[in-house]
C-alpha cells in the first residue's frame, strides 16, 4: 500500500514536471512570436523560466527516476563483487543518498519559509514576479526522493524479490 501511495505521488509529481516542459515551450514560444511579430516580448519570461520552470523541471522528477532506477551509475567495480556486497553497497549508497537530499530538503524548506517571509520577488520589463513559491519546488523534489529512498530501503530490509534495488515499483 505504502509503495502504490508513494508511486501515485511520484506520478503526480512527474506529471507536474512534464506539465512544465509543455508550459516552457509554449511560453517561448509566445514571447519570440510577440517580440518578432508584435515588437513586444513578453515581460517577465526569463524570470518565469529561469525560476519556475527549469527548477521544476531539474527538481521534480527526481524520485521518478530513482524509482525506475534510471539514474546513471557506473559500474567498474562494483559489478565484479559478490551479490551480497553489491547489495549492502547499494544499501549504504542509498542511505548516503537520503542523508544529502534529506538535508537538501530541511535546507531548501528553510530557505522557501525566508523567502515566503520577506516577499521576494524579481522585476522584469517593469513587472513585478514573485519568486518565492519556486523556492518550494527543491525541497519538494528532494524529499520525494528522500521518501523514494526510504522505501527502497525498507524493501531491501525486509528481503522479498526487490531487495536488490534494481526492481522499479
Amino acid at each position: 500500500m505504502i509503495g502504490r501511495l508513494l508511486g501515485g505521488t511520484i506520478g503526480m509529481a512527474t506529471l507536474i514536471g512534464a506539465t512544465a516542459i509543455a508550459l516552457m515551450m509554449l511560453h517561448i514560444t509566445a514571447d519570440v512570436v510577440a517580440k518578432f511579430v508584435f515588437s513586444s516580448p513578453l515581460p517577465g519570461t526569463i524570470a518565469i523560466v529561469s525560476q519556475y520552470y527549469m527548477v521544476a523541471i531539474v527538481f521534480i522528477p527526481l524520485a521518478f527516476a530513482e524509482r525506475r532506477n534510471a539514474h546513471i551509475s557506473v559500474e567498474v567495480l562494483v559489478e565484479h563483487m559478490p551479490i551480497v556486497v553489491q547489495r549492502r553497497l547499494n544499501f549504504a549508497s542509498a542511505a548516503f543518498s537520503a542523508t544529502v537530499f534529506g538535508l537538501l530538503a530541511w535546507r531548501g524548506f528553510e530557505e522557501a519559509m525566508r523567502k515566503y517571509n520577506v516577499g521576494s520577488f524579481i522585476i522584469e520589463q517593469g513587472v513585478r514576479i514573485d519568486s518565492w513559491p519556486a523556492y518550494y519546488l527543491l525541497p519538494l523534489g528532494a524529499g520525494l526522493m528522500v521518501l523514494t529512498l526510504l522505501y527502497k530501503m525498507g524493501r531491501a530490509l525486509h528481503g522479498g524479490p526487490a531487495s536488490d534495488f534494481t526492481a522499479p515499483f
